[in-house]
């Protein structure tokens, strides 16, 4: 999937880049600013500039063609104010990103607003409530909700709206205008003695509104959703945590205000199964929030840093070059210490421990007191002859001073560059640990829903019991039950698949509703359909192309021996939630019906008469009473015909079997006798059956004799 992001470079396009390449999809951002290089090392995306003019940002739209355009403007993240000039800004990019949706087919917007249009409405706010603004952060958002919609009626675009509470990432810092950052302004002392209305708020990490968004771009069908914390603080308690994590007294003053307003965000919760893990004031307690201030102030400082150490360094050179110019000069009428070089360990212990720089300077003041030594000056060398010793002892030191400096600084440099990979890596290992942490999180929170909810996972054992059985028309029959449970319709049928033939024949179905208008279903006009149940996959269908809500298959041994159908599926079970439901129970399905068809072919010579297919009396009476229970659960009709034929089992089976359904069973009595158990077949339909069964001389007749039946026959 193609997904363009187009806002400014902060956590939220960070988190939003991070989530959709891990998930294999292209990602292209429109921004005034890219990212930072080791950002852009880390976060794979393309970037553009959003202030392109005219026509040009359209054809950069267009040029892209993507799926999906997540719209979050200059400001998104920007606290309790908004700067006008930005809103205006972003009322214009706006309405450029709609005219070029509009231009294309197939792209879904997703428009980030804010819970702040419903800032002068009490009490709980949901989706439907009314868009009443309080500041000029409500009134632009509700201009740019305003934009969208008009939009929507006139150009028909596919839109949703996400408004969102305010939102933080564990990064704060100085100038920035996220609410988290102001909050450590004020209690720092910018905005000291004013006061501030304790409020109260929703913290919404960055991660969260990244799954929700995630959510809404593959399975959002409402226009509005709203995406709130689901833990709530007041503001005063948010500043008093600030004050705790950088050690100062809170100094804003408090007014009071009466207002309890709320946002209800069942929505989202109830039909994608969103929820938020990341608790801001966890975040606080674990030290988890950092601060960082301006990186102006940090630079003079580096900069001045680097201006001492330089001058300490060289004065340092210059002590060391004392110390062996005065071993030079005093042991010049030494015999043994006047042949040590002084001058040439000078330079090499500088270059080895002082870098380049340090050494060219060492180089300088070597040849200096050499020269001195010697009463010469660099002015005076007009020839080499003349003066080639000296020469040659300067050139010494050049070549010994920049080579070893040389060779020196790069192994440093390659020192550095494996010290800095360590901490890239160290850096990953932990944010690989934060992820299995916040993973583990989830998971646990998850299986503690699940585990304590009513439709969880009790629920779902409870049902699934019922199938463990080994009998598959008993199974075929509570399946049909269990699904109508499960996901609240009553639209199910089961029809059994015959090997590589399109039609498949009906099994049992809860009213005639649940079927494709007959006892035999087609499915050669849905390839769709039949290439899902080939491979064994479960089926979403399209509704308004006229296919069924979902198609489970059944498999046996690498194939389909069943096709589960749901015709009508409510609009409130076509969340993921349910999905894995029924995900979850066509792999049970699998195990339980190939467990029992298993166990059928085991006790094949038990069941059977031998070298025919005609059940054995209790068996065939066993199948009569579970046809008589889906009767009487109006689930599919029954009748039992006696076959009159005089010859030998074997001979009367070969003659009729192929005239009769795969949903048919032959079977015996203790008299000799033989029947036929017709599913799916009622008394009224016996006729057509006589007529077929005529041109072979056997004759059928309908037997009253298992009506009152209530236990197997002895």
């Amino acid at each position: 999937m193609k997904v363009v992001y187009i806002g400014t470079r902060d956590p939220l396009a960070e988190a939003l880049i991070e989530r959709m390449n891990k998930e294999g999809n292209e990602v292209y951002f429109l921004s005034d600013a890219e990212f930072p290089r080791k950002a852009v090392d880390i976060f794979k995306h393309r970037y553009y500039k959003s202030s392109l003019e005219g026509d040009r940002f359209e054809g950069v739209l267009r040029s892209i063609a993507p799926d999906c355009v997540v719209y979050a403007g200059k400001s998104y993240m920007n606290g309790f104010g908004l700067d006008s000039n930005e809103a205006e800004e972003d009322i214009a990019l706006l309405a450029r990103t709609l005219r070029a949706v509009a231009g294309q087919t197939g792209v879904r917007l997703i428009l980030l607003s804010s819970v702040s249009v419903y800032g002068a409405a009490d009490g709980s706010a949901d989706e439907q409530s009314a868009v009443m603004p309080a500041d000029e952060r409500g009134i632009h958002y509700m201009r740019e909700e305003q934009l969208v919609e008009i939009y929507q009626k006139q150009q028909g675009i596919d839109a949703v709206i996400l408004r969102a509470s305010q939102l933080y990432a564990e990064r704060a810092g100085e100038g920035r205008h996220d609410f988290l950052s102001e909050a450590f302004a004020d209690v720092e002392g910018q905005g000291a003695g004013q006061a501030l209305t304790d409020d109260l708020i929703y913290p919404l990490h960055v991660a969260d509104l990244v799954d929700a968004v995630k959510r809404v771009m593959d399975y959002g069908r409402q226009p509005v959703y709203n995406v709130a914390g689901s833990f709530g603080m007041s503001r005063r308690h948010l500043y008093e945590l600030v004050g705790q994590k950088l050690g100062m007294e809170v100094k804003t003053s408090w007014s009071e205000t009466d207002r309890t307003q709320s946002v209800d965000c069942s929505l989202i919760k109830k039909e994608l199964e969103w929820t938020d893990f990341r608790k801001l004031e966890d975040l606080f307690r674990r030290d988890e929030i950092q601060y960082q201030k301006r990186q102006d102030k940090d630079r003079k400082g580096r900069t001045q840093k680097r201006t001492g150490n330089a001058v300490r360094r060289s004065l340092e050179n210059i002590a060391v070059f004392a110390v062996f110019l005065g071993l030079y000069v005093v042991c010049g009428s030494h015999n043994l210490f006047s042949q040590i070089d002084w001058m040439t360990i000078y330079i090499i212990l500088i270059s080895l421990f002082m870098g380049i720089r340090q050494s060219s300077f060492a180089v300088v003041l070597a040849s200096a007191a050499y020269l001195t030594e010697q009463d010469l000056s660099i002015l005076e060398m007009t020839n080499f002859y003349s003066y080639a010793g000296s020469v040659l002892e300067i050139m010494q030191y050049v070549f010994l001073g920049l080579s070893v400096s040389y060779v020196t600084d790069m192994l440093r440099e390659e020192l550095r560059d494996n010290r800095r990979e360590l901490a890239l890596l160290e850096q990953e290992h932990e944010e690989l640990g934060r992820i299995n942490e916040e993973n583990v999180l989830i998971k646990n929170e998850y299986e503690e829903r699940l585990l304590d909810s009513k439709s969880g996972f009790p629920k779902l054992y409870r049902t699934i019991s019922r199938l463990m059985v080994l009998q598959p028309d008993r199974i075929f029959m509570e399946i049909i039950q269990v699904i109508a449970e499960m996901v609240h319709t009553d639209t199910v049928a089961v029809y059994r698949v015959n090997g590589d033939s399109p039609y498949l024949r009906l099994i049992n179905a809860l009213n005639e509703r649940s079927t494709e208008g007959g006892k035999t279903w087609n499915i050669s006009a849905f390839p769709k359909i039949r290439s899902a149940l080939e491979h064994g996959e479960l089926y979403q269908g399209d509704i308004w192309n006229g296919e069924p809500a979902v198609v489970l298959p059944i498999i046996y041994q690498e194939h389909c021996v069943a096709a589960i159908m749901i015709r009508e599926l409510p609009y409130s079970s076509q969340s993921l939630y349910y999905i894995n439901l029924l995900q979850t129970l066509s792999l049970l399905l699998r195990e339980s019906v190939g467990r029992a068809l298993d166990y059928e072919e085991l006790s094949r010579e038990e069941r059977y008469i031998e070298g025919t297919d005609i059940l054995k009396p209790d068996d065939f009476c066993k199948n009569v009473l579970l046809a008589k229970e889906k009767a009487q659960k109006h689930m599919a009709e029954y009748c039992v015909m006696e076959i009159l034929y005089s010859g030998d089992f074997g001979e009367c089976y070969k003659e009729i079997s192929s005239k009769l359904r795969t949903t048919d069973y032959f079977g015996a009595d203790r008299n000799g006798k033989i029947y036929v158990l017709l599913n799916n077949t009622g008394t009224q339909d016996i006729a057509y059956l006589k007529e077929r069964l005529s041109s072979d001389r056997v004759e059928v007749r309908l037997t009253t004799a298992f009506d009152e039946m209530e236990e197997p026959q002895a």
